[in-house]
C-alpha cells in the first residue's frame, strides 16, 4: 500500500475507510453521510460506522465519489458495490482489482407524481422549479450561471454552470405516460436526483443510460 492507501487507525472495521494523512477537513463526507463519519482530535475524518442500510450505502458511495482527493476507499469484495464503483468510473478506489466493467452514464430519468394536481405540471414548469432550486443552493462557494430557457413543443431546456463557463445542458420532456409523465436528460445526474428527492412531489424515479432509454428500457432507481 502507498501512504494514501493506509487506513486511518480509527476507521470502523469493515470495507469502507478513509486513508491516513489524506483528509483536508473538506466536510463533504458529513454533507453526504454525517452519521457514518467523525473527526479525530487533529480534524482528520474517518469512518466511525459502516453502512447498514441501502440508503446509508448509497450515501457513503456519494461521499466516496465526491471526495476530491479520493481519500475514501473500498476494501470489500461485494460484487454489487464493485460493479457500481466501476460503472461510476471509480474502480481505482477499490482495493481489489475490477476488470471487464466499463463506466456508464445514467443521464436519462423518468418520474411521476403522487398527487393528481402535480401531474398537471408541464415541462416548462419543471424547468422553472429546477432553476429556482439551483438558485436556492447558491452560497459563498458556489454561484450558478444560466443560459436562456427555450421551450420547443413538449421540451424545455437551458444550460447552467457552477464553475466559470463550464455549462451543462438539461432538458425537461413532457411524456404524459403512466408512471412516466416526465423525462429529464442531463449529465449532472446527482443534482437532478437530489432535486427530485428534496422536492418531495415526485416518485417512481427510473434511471437509464441513453442506450437503455433508446432500446431495452432497463433501469435502476438511482443514477449511480
Amino acid at each position: 500500500m502507498s501512504n494514501y492507501e493506509k487506513p486511518h487507525k480509527n476507521n470502523a472495521p469493515g470495507p469502507f475507510y478513509v486513508c491516513d494523512g489524506c483528509c483536508t477537513a473538506c466536510e463533504l463526507p458529513f454533507t453526504e453521510a454525517p452519521e457514518l463519519f467523525e473527526f479525530d482530535s487533529d480534524n482528520h475524518c474517518y469512518v466511525k460506522r459502516q453502512p447498514e442500510t441501502n440508503d446509508e450505502l448509497n450515501r457513503i458511495l456519494r461521499a466516496l465519489y465526491g471526495a476530491e482527493l479520493e481519500c475514501i476507499r473500498y476494501r470489500g469484495n461485494d460484487p454489487e458495490v464493485l460493479r457500481r464503483l466501476a460503472e461510476s468510473g471509480q474502480a481505482h478506489l477499490a482495493d481489489l482489482p475490477v476488470s471487464g466493467i466499463k463506466p456508464v452514464l445514467r443521464n436519462h430519468v423518468t418520474f411521476d407524481a403522487a398527487d393528481p394536481i402535480d401531474k398537471l405540471l408541464l415541462d416548462k414548469d419543471l424547468a422553472i422549479d429546477f432553476h429556482n432550486y439551483l438558485r436556492s443552493r447558491t452560497n459563498e462557494y458556489v454561484t450558478y450561471k444560466f443560459t436562456k430557457t427555450v421551450t420547443d413543443g413538449d421540451v424545455t431546456s437551458f444550460s447552467y454552470s457552477w464553475y466559470e463557463d463550464n455549462f451543462h445542458k438539461i432538458e425537461f420532456h413532457f411524456l404524459g405516460l403512466p408512471e412516466c409523465r416526465w423525462l429529464i436528460v442531463s449529465n449532472t445526474s446527482f443534482t437532478v436526483y437530489d432535486w427530485l428527492v428534496d422536492d418531495g412531489r415526485f416518485s417512481s424515479q427510473r434511471w437509464y443510460t441513453k442506450e437503455q432509454w433508446d432500446t431495452s428500457k432497463e433501469w435502476q432507481d438511482i443514477p449511480w
